[in-house]
């Protein structure tokens, strides 16, 4: 059984992705451009039409609005499988020319996305299962102590408990087992990745765990600092003493939606320059991790 070489994979992520920025840049430029533009229009319609249904107090007329943010995020999602295609090529056999350009829309990217929207359903399926278990035994207790009053006793509650924390934590392990070498391995070996990704990473969870908090978590912690610098952290505030006001809450909403359009252009221009470190950090590390385990050079 091969394992993760989890210092090695680090550190090549970050000199794949810092050491070689000019590169990772050259590979996700167009599509990171795509993505941007599009999300900097749709997400500014959006934000718009739920501040104006906000204000009216209807929110039916944000129906429209969610359908194209729904379609757009489908093209983002094929996007975002370009990226990880390229940036998982780039690692496995590198061009040998300068590379200004390597955005692709064959097979194999169609193939990631498959693959990735496969794992989505499976994650779902698990999800429902998990929630209707709970709901189940949760309706179950209260049945039991009924006659003592409403609420779910201490036993029961702390079997629920734990039953969600597992399922979290099975959440997490198909994610990581099914999920972290689907790129690289569809890349490489073709199919969807799925299964070459639960049969690579066997005895490896942690150590994907551990190359994870130390390549993607500290670039998602730079990315929601900056999104708190821009908007304030008063922004994350749940405000639950407006839980019961609903006309309150709903103004509050409002103002964080316009609150939220007018740092939109600021926000967008950040992602944009941070998105060579976050898809770089992204997908590098199950690329390099793919060539560690299979020892080889693969095709692509």
């Amino acid at each position: 059984m091969n394992k993760i070489p989890v210092t090695r994979t680090i550190a090549e992520s970050y000199g794949f992705t810092f050491g070689g920025l000019g590169t990772v840049i050259a590979l996700i430029w167009l599509p990171i451009v795509l993505m941007t533009v599009g999300e900097y229009f749709i997400t500014g319609q959006y934000i718009a039409g739920m501040t104006s249904a906000m204000d009216s107090g209807d929110l039916a007329q944000s129906g429209p609005l969610l359908v194209r943010v729904l379609g757009f995020g489908l093209v983002k999602f094929v996007l975002q499988a370009v990226i990880a295609v390229a940036i998982t090529r780039e690692i496995l056999k590198p061009l040998k020319r300068p590379l200004l350009l390597r955005f692709g829309l064959g097979a194999t990217e169609l193939r990631v996305v498959a693959g990735y929207f496969g794992l989505f359903v499976l994650m779902m399926v698990f999800t429902i299962v998990l929630v209707t278990a709970v709901v189940a035994i949760g309706l179950s207790a209260g049945a039991a102590t009924h006659a003592a009053g409403p609420t779910m006793s201490q036993p029961a509650a702390f079997i629920v408990g734990l039953i969600v924390l597992a399922g979290c934590g099975g959440v997490v392990y198909l994610f990581a087992r099914l999920g972290f070498l689907l790129a690289p391995a569809a890349v490489a070996e073709g199919g969807f990745g799925l299964e070459r990704s639960w049969q690579l990473t066997k005895g490896n969870f942690w150590r994907i765990f551990a190359v994870a908090m130390a390549t993607l978590l500290p670039v998602m912690i730079a990315v929601l600092v900056v999104d708190l610098v821009v908007l304030g952290p008063d922004f994350l505030n749940p405000h639950l003493e407006l839980v019961k006001d609903q006309a309150a809450q709903m103004r509050h909403s409002a103002q964080q939606m316009r609150q939220l359009g007018a740092h939109l252009p600021l926000m967008m221009g950040l992602q944009f320059v941070l998105a060579p470190l976050t898809y770089g950090m992204t997908f590098a590390p199950a690329a390099y991790a793919y060539r560690a385990l299979t020892d080889q050079m693969p095709r692509t």
